[in-house]
């Protein structure tokens, strides 16, 4: 098996554990392996070109959600599985998969080699392999890439630093050949069921059903907010007025403020000119190795 490894930027320590696993894991004789660093944002996108150029068996995403998306959305509608080796901070897809975040442990995921289909998300022409969203959830990601440091402490600031700048937005959504004007709190669109450190507004996603997970919130009292956050963190089902949750597999959306989108997909801010995003799921388009 050829295997081409797309690593974000690892400390040194990191990286000889990377490199000592995989030559305990593979067979040297049967097996190679690459490793490919990447310097900055981007960079994951064109070397996974490299890696299907020189055909690879199996591309690995080293990272985070964001290297995932830009490994895997060169691997869409190809026969090469996606591999994930989960070193990001949040990890929302790698969660959904169970995926183990020891290096060895999930290396020994990638020798096994067992694959299934998962749907991908387009918005405007861009995949999403775990969410998307547009209101709250997204300023919270543009914050938080804005504090140039990660974890979990970085995501409770950027979180309370999105809140308090937090301006609601009217938009018009179509689905179901149904329309509505709602001016969203949250609004989240997802394939998966984490969107990272275990928190989760969408538990019941499938990533191989056709459908997305559609979630919104309408503006909603400080009371109800607390109440929002608490039933997240906890896990609890989300059920109380102006809590909406649908299923599709399109969804249009347009922006009626004079203003600009502000729009993530997993867990990166993505710059939007348009004031129209139309959203749909491509079915079992992406193969990815799976515990």
């Amino acid at each position: 098996m050829k295997v081409y490894l797309i690593v974000k930027p690892l400390g040194t320590h990191t990286l000889k554990q990377l490199c000592k696993s995989l030559e305990e894991i593979f067979d040297i004789k049967k097996d190679s392996w690459h490793i490919l660093r990447t310097k900055k944002k981007g960079d994951a996108i064109d070397l996974t070109q490299k890696a299907i150029y020189e055909n690879a068996d199996l591309v690995v995403a080293c990272g985070g959600d964001g290297t995932i998306n830009e490994v895997a959305r060169g691997l869409v509608e190809t026969e090469i599985p996606l591999g994930i080796i989960p070193l990001g901070s949040g990890n929302g897809i790698a969660r959904h998969f169970k995926i183990p975040f020891g290096i060895s442990k999930a290396i020994q995921i990638l020798k096994k080699n067992k694959t299934t289909k998962m749907d991908v998300g387009v918005i405007n022409e861009n995949y999403f392999f775990g969410n998307m969203g547009c209101a709250l959830e997204s300023h919270f990601i543009k914050s938080y890439q804005k504090k140039q440091w990660h974890g979990i402490l970085a995501y409770f600031i950027a979180f309370f630093d999105a809140i308090l700048s937090f301006r609601h937005q009217r938009i018009q959504i179509e689905y179901l050949n149904k329309t509505r004007q709602i001016s969203p709190f949250i609004l989240l669109v997802s394939n998966t069921n984490q969107q990272g450190y275990d928190f989760s507004l969408t538990p019941q996603a499938l990533i191989d059903d056709g459908q997305l997970d559609l979630f919104w919130i309408e503006k909603i009292n400080l009371f109800n907010k607390i109440k929002f956050l608490l039933y997240s963190l906890l896990r609890r089902k989300l059920a109380a007025k102006g809590f909406n949750f649908i299923r599709l597999s399109a969804l249009k959306i347009t922006l009626l403020d004079q203003d600009d989108f502000c729009v993530q997909i997993d867990g990166e801010y993505l710059p939007i000119a348009s004031n129209h995003l139309d959203i749909k799921i491509l079915p079992k388009t992406l193969n990815i190795v799976v515990p």
